[in-house]
C-alpha cells in the first residue's frame, strides 16, 4: 500500500511538468510549408510560429474539419504587443484536433487600414443598404410595407455589413455585433404611421409632388440615416485591413497510436452474505479499463470507463477465517465503473467474484461489491504517436 501511494505522489509531482512541454511547429511562407510539411499533432494543445512582415499588426487563423462547413471554424487571433519589435507570432491551439483527420486552415495578416480604405469599405455598405431597402420597400395607402419581417430584415442588413467588411477587422477581432435597438424600434414605427395624414405631414410640396411618397422617403432617409451611423461606429479609425493569406486545405493531422490502460491500485470487497456482520477484506488489484470516450474531447462521461481485473493477495480471509478466493487463479475477479482524477488516477467501484472456502469443506461463488482506489498507466500499441 505504501508503495503504492508513493507511485501516485510522484505521478502527481510530475504530472505539472509534463503538461508545461507544449509542442510547437513552425509555418515557413517561403516553402509554403507547415510543420515541415508532416503531419499536425493531434488530441493535444500546440503553438504554430511564424514569420511577419513588419506592418503585420494581427493574424487570424481560422481551422476546421475538411468535411464541415466553416460554420463549425475555430478562429484564433494574434495581436502584436505594444511596441513588439520581433517580425514573428505564436498561435496556441488551445483546442485539439482530432486525430487521422483533414482540416482546412486558413492564416490572414492585418495590418493598419488607412482612411481611405475605411470610407470606402464604409461607402459600400452605405449603398448596398439603400439598395437593399429600395428592393424590399412597398408604398400603400395603408402605410409603408416590407416584403420581409423585421427580424429577417435586421439579419439581413448584418450580413450585408459583415460580407461587406470581409477582409476588415477590429483590432480585438470583436465582429459587428449586429444593429441595436434603436434600429429595430425605427422598424416597429412605420406600423404606426398614418399615411392618411401624409400630405399635412410632409411640407415644401409642390401640387405635382406625391404626398405618400415624401412621407415614406422621409421615414426611409430617417431609417438609413441610423443604419449608417451604426455602421460607422463599428468602422472606426483603427480597422485593420487583410493584406494577405496563406491556405492549406485537405491537411491531415497524426494519426495517435491506440492504447491500453492498465490499473494498479488497492480495493477493498464488502462481504456480508451468511455473516452476522458486515465485513471487507482488502488487497492490491490489477486490471484493464475500456473508456467510454475520448478523454480528450470531454469532460466528464470520457473520463469514465469500464474496467476488469483481479486482486493480487493469494490469502483473505474473513471474520470466520475462511479463505476468501476467486473463479481464475484462484483470486477474486471485479468488474466495474470507474472515474478518472487528474488524468491518472482512479476511483473505480462495482463487484467482484469471489469464492469462499467455507469451514464444512464447500465451495461458495457469490458477487460481492467492492470499492479501490488506483494508479492508471498507458501501454501503447501499435506505430504512432502517443496521445498526451
Amino acid at each position: 500500500m505504501k508503495k503504492i501511494l508513493l507511485l501516485v505522489l510522484a505521478f502527481t509531482v510530475m504530472t505539472p511538468l509534463l503538461k508545461a512541454q507544449v509542442t510547437t511547429i513552425n509555418l515557413d511562407l517561403i516553402t509554403s510549408k507547415i510543420n515541415g510539411g508532416l503531419p499536425l499533432p493531434a488530441e493535444q494543445e500546440f503553438y504554430i510560429r511564424g514569420a511577419i512582415p513588419e506592418k503585420i499588426e494581427m493574424v487570424k487563423l481560422l481551422i476546421y474539419p475538411s468535411n464541415k462547413s466553416d460554420k463549425a471554424a475555430s478562429t484564433y487571433f494574434w495581436k502584436a504587443p505594444f511596441g513588439y519589435q520581433d517580425l514573428s507570432y505564436q498561435i496556441l491551439m488551445a483546442e485539439p484536433l482530432r486525430s487521422n483527420t483533414d482540416y482546412h486552415l486558413e492564416f490572414g495578416y492585418y495590418q493598419k487600414a488607412g482612411p481611405e480604405q475605411v470610407d470606402e469599405v464604409r461607402e459600400l455598405i452605405h449603398q448596398n443598404i439603400k439598395t437593399y431597402l429600395s428592393t424590399v420597400t412597398t408604398i400603400k395607402r395603408s402605410g409603408i410595407k416590407f416584403s420581409e419581417s423585421d427580424e429577417v430584415l435586421m439579419s439581413n442588413l448584418s450580413k450585408i455589413v459583415e460580407q461587406g467588411a470581409l477582409y476588415f477587422e477590429l483590432p480585438n477581432g470583436e465582429k459587428f455585433p449586429g444593429f441595436s435597438d434603436i434600429t429595430r424600434a425605427k422598424l416597429e414605427q412605420r406600423g404606426k404611421l398614418n399615411m392618411g395624414k401624409a400630405k399635412y405631414n410632409a411640407t415644401g410640396l409642390t401640387e405635382a409632388d406625391n404626398a405618400r411618397a415624401v412621407y415614406a422617403n422621409n421615414y426611409l432617409a430617417e431609417l438609413e440615416n441610423i443604419l449608417f451611423s451604426e455602421v460607422s461606429q463599428y468602422l472606426s479609425p483603427n480597422m485593420l485591413v487583410r493584406v494577405n493569406e496563406t491556405v492549406f486545405e485537405n491537411y491531415a493531422t497524426e494519426k495517435t497510436a491506440n492504447s491500453l490502460p492498465i490499473n494498479i491500485g488497492y480495493g477493498a470487497i464488502s462481504l456480508s452474505q451468511g455473516l452476522p456482520d458486515q465485513e471487507f477484506v482488502m488487497s492490491p488489484y490489477a486490471g484493464i479499463s475500456f473508456p467510454l470516450g475520448n478523454r480528450t474531447f470531454a469532460k466528464f462521461m470520457n473520463n469514465m470507463s469500464i474496467s476488469t481485473g483481479f486482486f493480487l493477495s493469494s490469502k483473505m480471509e474473513n471474520q470466520q477465517g475462511e479463505n476468501i478466493s476467486g473463479p481464475v487463479l484462484d483470486r477474486p475477479i471485479y468488474v466495474g465503473l470507474g472515474y478518472n482524477f487528474f488524468r491518472f488516477i482512479r476511483l473505480n467501484a462495482g463487484g467482484t467474484f469471489i469464492t469462499t472456502e467455507q469451514l464444512s469443506g464447500t465451495n461458495k461463488n457469490s458477487f460481492q461489491p467492492f470499492v479501490g482506489v488506483s494508479a492508471e498507466f498507458n501501454i501503447w500499441l501499435g506505430i504512432g504517436s502517443k496521445k498526451r
